[in-house]
């Protein structure tokens, strides 16, 4: 088997029939789909059965709401290909994808393969892409991509990557506290597989259809989801998985720290608009946000790599206003 194309599906009824027919459509055959029910209460489980039970390429699991990120641990855990692809429930893989990546894979012999996706928001492609870092394909040295997740949200994303499945192989890491979490989950998943490899090729094809949608369960936002892109949780795993890459000097400390506070205001200000536009101004007044961020990563706030606006909307988120 070549590859193991994993999608985590929740009430996604609408879309997972346009998801499921872009792999079945492919222009590469030797695939497996493996697509992990995660507690729907739509008839998304029905939907993906009816697929399952007529091609035998299609496997589904079901299992009760642990919310995304653990749904991709149940599709990895039950993997058999050469390398994973990542796919959301309401995107789409362009029909040449696993042929181009497989392509790639030959030529490169990586472990780890980067591609392009394209944001489409109401069924219109826009002109804005993401993971689009050149025009030619290129090896990436390992350490550019591991600075990359500590510092930004530039190459975070699961789904614009196709791993070797065996560097999965022996994470025996806790993940139970990311149970539900919506917001850097990708980026908790990325540790382990980047640590373990040892080569990474980019190639600058569009494979991938990012469909943005405001109810989607990767755009929707509540305070609960928003609150636990905040907790200590990911950002303790980051600093363990420095120590290992040898990235601890004052710097790179920095840099996290800067990082953390950026995600804190996208998360924070997000979340704002969202309830303010749904008469809910005062339940987020009411929550408590200090509670849930790291603390050490606020004595970073006067840091000449925030900008002017950035350290005054900190403030104000501080504050309470």
């Amino acid at each position: 088997m070549r590859f193991s194309v994993i999608v985590p599906v929740y009430n996604a009824a609408d879309f997972i029939g346009s998801c499921v027919m872009s792999v079945m459509n492919q222009t590469f055959g030797d695939w497996e789909l493996i697509i992990v029910d995660d507690g729907s209460t739509d008839e998304s489980g029905i939907l993906v059965d009816r697929f399952a039970a007529k091609d035998g390429r299609i496997r589904v699991f079901h299992q009760e709401n642990r919310g995304q990120f653990l749904a991709r641990r149940c599709g990895i855990a039950n993997s058999k290909g050469d390398y994973l692809v990542f796919l959301d429930s309401d995107d789409e893989l362009t029909h040449n994808c696993l042929k181009t990546i497989n392509a790639a894979a030959c030529e490169s012999n990586a472990d780890i393969i980067l591609y392009v996706g394209r944001i489409v928001r109401d069924d219109l492609e826009t002109d804005r892409y993401i993971g689009n870092i050149g025009t030619e394909k290129c090896r990436i040295p390992i350490d550019t991509l591991k600075r990359s997740l500590i510092s930004s949200n530039d190459l975070n994303s699961l789904w614009s990557k196709a791993f070797r499945r065996n560097l999965f192989d022996g994470d025996d890491t806790d993940y139970s506290a990311f149970r539900g979490i919506r917001y850097g989950e990708d980026k908790v998943q990325l540790f382990y597989p980047v640590t373990n490899a040892a080569s990474v090729y980019y190639i600058p094809d569009y494979l991938y259809k990012y469909n943005y949608r405001a109810e989607s369960v990767a755009h929707s936002f509540d305070i609960k989801s928003a609150s636990a892109r905040l907790e200590n949780e990911m950002f303790s795993l980051m600093y363990e998985y420095m120590e290992k890459w040898n990235m601890t000097d004052c710097a790179c400390k920095r840099t996290v720290a800067v990082y953390y506070l950026k995600t804190f205001l996208s998360a924070y200000y997000g979340l704002r608009k969202t309830m303010v536009a749904h008469g809910k101004l005062k339940q987020f007044r009411a929550y408590n946000w200090m509670e849930h961020v790291n603390k050490n990563a606020f004595r970073y706030c006067v840091s000449r790599e925030l900008s002017m606006k950035e350290k005054l909307k900190l403030l104000v988120a501080v504050i309470g206003f």
